[in-house]
């Protein structure tokens, strides 16, 4: 029996899209704690169904939508399911490989860009090979993902960082430091304003953390940078 050969060629524009993605997906995954909030994967949940319900000429609204999801009845029209099947199918495949896809809404991009995913899908189905429909598709992931990066990027959903506390972050690459070396370095003299507004916070946010966390008062207390705040300079 001879091996089955997909209809699709792996081509550079492939090669170079799944690059970017996964650079990009690394990046959102410093906003875990974000994207984790119920309020924006429902926000994201609800884009993601419009989106697939729109491509198939289905004209529920978000707010149809959210009180299907909250168990209540609303009247639409007939709706057919084989593409919905066939980008769930994409969806699980996807998160199987990293969770985050669960919440990057990429069917409401798709619908955004409706007529090229039909032509793209015609000349699939006519050339029976389907190199341009991947790449389409992945174009739609990639835009997908960067959009959810910007947001999250927004000092709504990440609170913004100031110019001295990056530079307190920079200073930590140099290695591990006390509070005082740190403020000292920082030419900041109020030692309450600076607990409050500099360690407390960012401590917080998980961008630096207590060498000796389990005793926070000990004398010989430093703080480093941690992998997330390393990440977070790489993209400011």
């Amino acid at each position: 029996m001879s091996e089955y050969t997909p209809p699709f060629k792996i081509t550079p524009a492939v090669i170079s899209l799944i690059v970017e993605i996964s650079q990009v997906i690394e990046r959102i995954s410093i906003f875990e704690k974000a994207i984790n909030n119920l309020r924006l994967r429902r926000i994201n949940r609800v884009k993601t169904i419009k989106g697939s319900l729109a491509i198939e000429g289905n004209t529920l609204n978000e707010s149809q939508i959210t009180a299907i999801l909250e168990g209540k009845w609303v009247i639409a029209p007939p709706e057919d399911g084989n593409g919905r099947m066939g980008r769930l199918w994409q969806t699980l495949i996807l998160s199987k490989w990293n969770p985050l896809f669960a919440t990057i809404p990429v069917e409401s991009l798709v619908f955004e860009n409706q007529e090229e995913y039909y032509r793209a899908l015609s000349s699939s189905t006519t050339n029976a090979e389907c190199s341009v429909f991947i790449e389409f598709m992945l174009r739609m992931i990639c835009n997908a993902a960067k959009s959810l990066l910007e947001h999250l990027n927004t000092p709504e959903v990440n609170p913004e960082v100031t110019p001295e506390v990056k530079k307190m972050l920079y200073l930590l690459l140099k290695g591990d430091m006390s509070r005082k070396e740190i403020q000292l370095k920082l030419g900041l003299k109020d030692e309450k304003h600076f607990r409050e507004a500099y360690i407390k916070p960012v401590s917080a946010s998980g961008l630096i953390e207590m060498t000796i966390p389990d005793k926070p008062n000990s004398r010989l207390q430093k703080y480093r940078i941690t992998p997330k705040g390393q990440a977070y300079l790489s993209i400011l």
